[in-house]
């Protein structure tokens, strides 16, 4: 509605233009000036610069309209136009001099103010302009010395003052500017800019409620400074009192609904409450209205979350084709390019940091990160070098060291590494806990409850430490021990998570379902929108075989829009073969976020399994618009389930063409050929993929599959190490490297490679799954299996093959009951599966049901050879009996 005002008043403006003097439009193009219409004083002086060309005047202000429009090139013309047809229009200088300070132009404007200031020595304003120019190349003495000069010439300009005041903070000198800004405002109670700097002055000093007592005195003196409303609510978010946030975003759109900074502001506290696709809607709705580059920052990591990385590249250089000097969006782009695998391309936006300052840490740190990637380890070292250099306390560069070290067998060195990051920032919990898991691993407990405990400072950041401590207490096998360290941390921190989701999964592996559901309950009334409580309420009441309480919570995560939850319905629905159900609440899914992959690809793969080919094509050609690879990978299984081999060959050929210097195409193919049982075409193409693409890490896991299905476990396990080499902290590289030792009978090697897997990707279900059932066999304790169990079903509730782990730790555990609830849920998922059938078996063997127990041994043999056959032969043999 205002754009559509102003462009009437522009063009009711034009039309009276005509039958006016050029005095007369000059008149009024200064009243549009001077009331804040630069676009109307635009047309008025032009206008009046057509009747007479060489009107001075009307140039002059045409000049400055533009430079309040921010048309800067305009202006500079504009205004050297007017000095061209009189050389002694003095102001010119200074307004020329302003233009470049704006434009970071510093030389040219000290130059130009100089010009002016010889011909009006004295001039407060030309001091003052004199004072900002060498403020903004950081000479700041200089600065102070031509400001305080401008405040003798005018004692009372506050604009000098405020510039002075801004000078003192940017020198460190915040006592000097605070007095400057008591002074203003005793002088005018009504200066928003000094108390605007009053509030930052005490944010950054971390006095928060200060700022915002501040911030509210603003909004009383003017209820329309939404800046004021808008700072509040970012306060807020850094409190973490992310409700009160919202209520004042709400509040500003309700207020200024034609303002940006509310729709920004709510997109921030989403962004925070990792709601990335409601914070992206919000955030574009704020970037409509007026673009800014912290809302298109915000939206590129919301995209970056979402796994949408082009989306997200696209923000990010929205941002540098504004302001190429950006370093945060310059590192994004840099870290985007390195997930996507384009090192060279990401070593190039990252040296463009090192050109703006070579002694930037984070910028080598990445640097030596896109060298370990390239494999060239020394050139990475050095960089991570540089990196401890610029910032002795740049933890995440000795922690990369130190890694690289341990990835090598040298645990010495990688040792060092570890504790100097512990050394160089005491406080910094991530080094702390790695080095402590560092001394778990190699069995040295009593020095990772030394590392733990040598951290701990009686503060609220205890917390994480405690839960740490319990960790090794209940891996001791010290339980009263665990949960007093688990109660301390819920005491320092009552709002911390993970302290009741620790003490939730051992009231749950021991049997206490009550004491569980009440931890999880405790954390949700903590934090409603927390959605490992709803999610962890759901699955617990799942396991007991209570599906109206499981549906309840899954729904209450569903309403609140965490889209793990819908996924997690969906699955639900499906283990009661509710498909219809499933779709449905994966299209609600859909409909919240029209992005969201993995909900496209459930449903799709919902559609193949019911055999509705054709729709599920249109699924994953929606998939494919957003993620390529994995559209493409999916249609082409479609069309395999179709025995449609042609086409599946074409989209293959498709992607080899459009990418012809990448290997993703070649596995596509490979895929093909693999569902066709031909293997040895398969590994052709895979290997014809690494020729043009050998860093591929993705083609060398799918090469070591298909070595792995051929049983030939030494090439797999090649194919393994050398992805794990490309990319040091793949988590999927060096879980196959434990499969491998499990399928060959190594299963303490295999138990080894899953915990480092976990140590790299805590949530990795494969190696969760595998371990708990290893842990389970006695590879390990029966109640971490069970743990481990239960955190992979949190994660994957509708995972089949994770139920079956589940219910054979329940079985191992002695809660009979339940193992028979879980397993039975999956064996209606699965059927067909031996394993499992045998699995269910057993729990009924072991509740006395020997009539069920003898049914489903005899189903299990049916189905085929199994791992466990001469096992279920045998009790077969002994039930009948």
């Amino acid at each position: 509605m205002l754009r559509i005002f102003l462009v009437a008043l522009v063009l009711f403006v034009c039309s009276a233009c005509g039958s006016k003097s050029k005095e007369e439009l000059f008149r009024e193009g200064l009243k549009q000036l001077n009331g804040s219409n630069s676009n109307a004083a635009v047309v008025l002086f032009r206008s009046a610069l057509e009747k007479d060309e060489n009107y001075s005047d009307a140039r002059f202000q045409l000049a400055r309209a533009y430079a309040a429009l921010g048309k800067r090139e305009q202006a500079e013309k504009e205004f050297t136009k007017v000095l061209k047809q009189n050389p002694s229009r003095d102001e010119v200088l200074l307004e020329l001099a302003k233009l470049m300070v704006s434009a970071k132009k510093t030389d040219e404007a000290f130059k130009l103010a100089g010009r002016y200031l010889a011909k009006h020595p004295g001039s407060a304003e030309c001091l003052e302009t004199l004072g900002i120019a060498c403020a903004s190349s950081k000479r700041y003495d200089e600065a102070a010395s031509y400001l305080l000069q401008a405040l003798k010439a005018d004692p009372r300009r506050s604009r000098t003052k405020l510039e002075l005041a801004a000078l003192y903070v940017a020198a460190g000198k915040e006592p000097k500017a605070k007095a400057l800004l008591d002074e203003i405002v005793a002088e005018d109670p009504k200066n928003p800019r000094a108390y605007y700097m009053l509030a930052a002055m005490e944010k950054n000093a971390g006095n928060t409620d200060k700022a915002l007592e501040i911030y509210q005195k603003i909004l009383a003196i003017n209820r329309s400074e939404a800046l004021a409303s808008y700072k509040s609510g970012l306060i807020r978010i850094e409190k973490g009192e992310l409700d009160k946030a919202e209520k004042i975003s709400d509040e500003m759109i309700k207020t200024f609904p034609k303002r940006s900074d509310g729709y920004r502001l709510k997109g921030l506290v989403s962004y925070q409450r990792k709601k990335y696709a409601e914070a992206a809607t919000q955030l574009q709705n704020s970037i409509k209205i007026m673009p800014t580059s912290e809302g298109y920052y915000f939206l590129g990591l919301c995209y970056y979350n979402l796994g949408e990385l082009e989306t997200a590249l696209s923000q990010f250089r929205k941002i540098l084709d504004v302001v190429p000097t950006s370093r945060q969006a310059r590192l994004m782009t840099g870290a985007i390019l390195l997930t996507q695998r384009r090192t060279d391309d990401a070593i190039a936006e990252i040296n463009k940091v090192l050109q703006q300052d070579g002694r930037d840490a984070v910028a080598h740190n990445m640097l030596g990160n896109a060298y370990m990637a390239k494999g060239m380890f020394e050139e990475g070292m050095q960089e991570l070098n540089r990196a401890t250099k610029a910032d002795p306390k740049m933890v995440d560069a000795y922690q990369k060291k130190g890694y690289y070290y341990l990835s090598r067998g040298k645990n010495t060195e990688g040792e060092m590494e570890l504790a100097a990051a512990v050394k160089m920032a005491p406080d910094s919990l991530n080094s702390r806990l790695l080095l402590a898991s560092y001394y778990m691993r190699k069995g040295n407990n009593p020095k990772a409850l030394s590392v733990l405990k040598s951290g701990l400072t009686g503060k609220k950041s205890d917390a994480p430490l405690y839960n740490a401590v319990a960790a090794l207490n209940f891996s001791e096998s010290k339980q009263a021990e665990g949960i007093k360290n688990l109660q301390k941390a819920k005491e320092i921190d009552p709002l911390l998570p993970a302290s009741y989701q620790s003490l939730a999964t051992y009231y749950a592996v021991a049997g206490n379902y009550d004491k569980a559901i009440d931890e999880y309950g405790t954390l949700y009334r903590n934090d409603p929108h927390n959605a490992q409580a709803m999610l962890g309420l759901a699955a617990l009441y799942e396991i007991k075989g209570d599906d109206r309480s499981a549906l309840v919570y899954y729904q209450k995560a569903k309403d609140a829009n965490i889209p793990a939850a819908f996924l997690a319905q969906a699955s639900h629905h499906l283990k009661k073969k509710e498909t219809a159900k499933a779709i449905k609440v994966l299209d609600e899914a859909i409909k919240v976020n029209p992005r969201d992959v993995s909900a496209l690809e459930m449903k799709g793969r919902i559609l193949v399994a019911d055999k509705r080919y054709k729709e599920a094509v249109k699924i994953f050609d929606d998939v494919e618009a957003l993620n390529p690879e994995a559209g493409i990978v999916l249609k082409v299984n479609t069309y395999v389930a179709m025995k449609d081999t042609a086409r599946a060959v074409e989209q293959a050929r498709k992607v080899i063409a459009k990418y012809p210097g990448s290997a993703r195409g070649y596995v596509v193919l490979g895929s093909v050929y693999e569902n066709q049982k031909n293997y040895t075409g398969a590994i052709r193409e895979v290997k014809n993929g690494l020729r043009v693409d050998p860093d591929n890490v993705n083609a060398l896991l799918f090469l070591g599959k298909l070595f792995e299905t051929q049983k030939d476990y030494d090439q797999a396990m090649v194919a393994y190490v050398n992805a794990e080499r490309k990319k040091t902290d793949y988590a999927p590289a060096i879980y196959a490297q434990g499969a491998i030792f499990d399928l060959k009978g190594k299963q303490r090697e295999a138990v080894e490679k899953y915990r480092l897997c976990l140590e790299k990707s805590n949530t990795y279900v494969p190696a969760l799954n595998n371990l708990a059932y290893l842990c389970a066999e006695g590879y390990g304790k029966k109640e971490e299996a069970l743990r481990l169990a239960i955190v992979a079903f949190k994660l994957e509730p509708g995972n089949a093959g994770v139920m079956d782990t589940l219910g054979y730790a329940l079985l191992k555990n002695r809660r009979v009951d339940d193992a028979k609830k879980v397993l039975g849920k999956a064996a209606t998922l699965l059927p067909n599966n031996p394993t499992i059938a045998y699995h269910l078996a057993l729990a009924y063997r072991k509740s006395g049901d020997k009539i069920n127990a003898v049914r489903t041994l005899q189903k299990a043999l049916a189905l085929g050879d199994f791992a466990d056959a001469n096992a279920a032969k045998s009790m077969l043999s002994e039930l009948r009996k």
